[in-house]
């Protein structure tokens, strides 16, 4: 109460020095009304500032995010192309080097010669002293089954061209990569006689169905032709 009193008293001694000023009550108020119409205007154009800013706010924040995801999107092109890159250069690197294994296996074919029968007897005995020795010889496949899978057979050989039977010298054959890339063996079947350029790759021991052990000279095939 006291305050508002107070108050009242200053507002009536400001009104009294302006009227002895020669300021009349009526422009009092229109410059109150004045300063008020003023506030008021600061007060929305602030408000409209502030809108303004926070829409800034906004699109700065939506730009961020439109650079993050340019940037995500140019890591991920960037990603892209080294891997397309990487694989083609592993692409080029197999090619290379299944033209480089054909040379090579052209290169042993033109080697090979056919040989004798104790030639043939002598690698038998230590193959292991044979090995890289490019041959041409005849056999008579024997077993080729899922027991030795799709790049490995055993077959029965000889020097020469002996009919149907007289193949001697039990031997296993592996092809490709020995695994499952051996399409050279795609036609050979159990039973066929075939001629096969080869190259002796030393000796293998594996255990027989009687419950022994043998030891046989190990081919790879380089070409071969039905017989």
């Amino acid at each position: 109460m006291k305050k508002h009193m107070v108050t009242l008293a200053s507002f009536l001694a400001l009104l009294f020095a302006l009227t002895a000023c020669g300021v009349s009550t009526q422009d009092f108020e229109a410059s109150q009304a004045s300063t008020a119409a003023l506030d008021s205007e600061k007060q929305a154009l602030q408000a409209e500032l502030d809108t303004v800013n926070a829409q800034l706010e906004t699109v700065e924040a939506e730009a961020a995010k439109l650079r993050e995801a340019e940037e995500k999107r140019e890591a991920e092109s960037k990603a892209a192309a080294e891997r397309k890159a990487e694989e083609k250069a592993e692409q080029d690197k197999e090619k290379a080097a299944k033209e480089a294994a054909k040379k090579a296996e052209a290169a042993k074919a033109n080697k090979a010669k056919k040989i004798s029968k104790r030639a043939l007897a002598q690698i038998v005995k230590k193959p292991d002293s044979n090995i890289d020795k490019n041959v041409i010889i005849y056999a008579k496949v024997t077993q080729f089954d899922s027991a030795t899978g799709p790049c490995i057979f055993r077959a029965d050989v000889a020097h020469a061209h002996v009919g149907k039977y007289d193949y001697e010298h039990n031997s296993m054959f592996t092809a490709g990569d020995g695994l499952s890339d051996c399409d050279i063996l795609d036609d050979v079947l159990a039973d066929d006689i075939i001629q096969v350029t080869a190259t002796v790759t030393g000796s293998l021991s594996y255990d027989t169905q009687i419950g022994g052990s043998t030891t046989v000279p190990k081919f790879e095939v380089i070409k071969l032709k039905q017989l």
